[in-house]
């Protein structure tokens, strides 16, 4: 029962994919129009939101804490459908809505790598190392946006970048797991 959670390893790798493709869009038209990277960044959370929510709820009897990502699956979620629904309003908040999601998702690295230690999980300290990383990128983007477009679009990028290869590295972790326990 415990490796179901691992079964769907590969959602976290799509999901992993989708944030690095979506960096790398975010590098390419960093002073381009911010309303499209709005859209990029709606479309993305709500791809990735869909997926947390799927992948708690199916984990949810072998997961601790699941209830912490299927709150995070919401709240991305819903930051992406804000973003589509009004995409030239949101560009001008961007900085700031874009602040404290990745603030929010820092946190979230943060406090779940601890869980991941707990469990024996070999790597814990990366998800650590970019908790600690994405709270600082969320707190530079959200309290001095001041800085420019450009720089904040940068910090969207590598953050965004961070997720994705993190969402990469946990999910092949988790395939490499479930693997050794057997398929059940």
């Amino acid at each position: 029962m415990k490796t179901q959670l691992f079964k769907n390893w590969w959602l976290i790798l799509i999901k992993g994919i989708i944030l690095i493709i979506l960096s790398f869009v975010v590098f390419r038209h960093p002073v381009g129009a911010l309303v499209g990277v709005a859209l990029y960044i709606g479309i993305a959370l709500l791809l990735t939101g869909i997926v947390l929510i799927t992948t708690s709820i199916a984990a949810h009897r072998s997961m601790e804490n699941w209830g912490w990502k299927l709150a995070e699956g919401v709240l991305d979620t819903l930051f992406g459908l804000l973003l589509l629904a009004n995409p030239g309003v949101t560009a001008v908040v961007l900085p700031f809505i874009v602040g404290f999601w990745v603030l929010f998702y820092g946190i979230m690295l943060f406090v779940d790598s601890f869980g991941i230690k707990k469990a024996g999980l070999k790597g814990w300290w990366i998800q650590l190392i970019t908790g600690i990383l994405t709270v600082i990128i969320g707190y530079t983007i959200t309290f001095n946006p001041v800085a420019g477009i450009l720089t904040i679009t940068m910090f969207m990028g590598i953050a965004i970048l961070l997720f994705g290869i993190y969402n990469v590295v946990l999910a092949f972790g988790l395939k490499k797991f479930h693997e050794s326990v057997g398929n059940e």
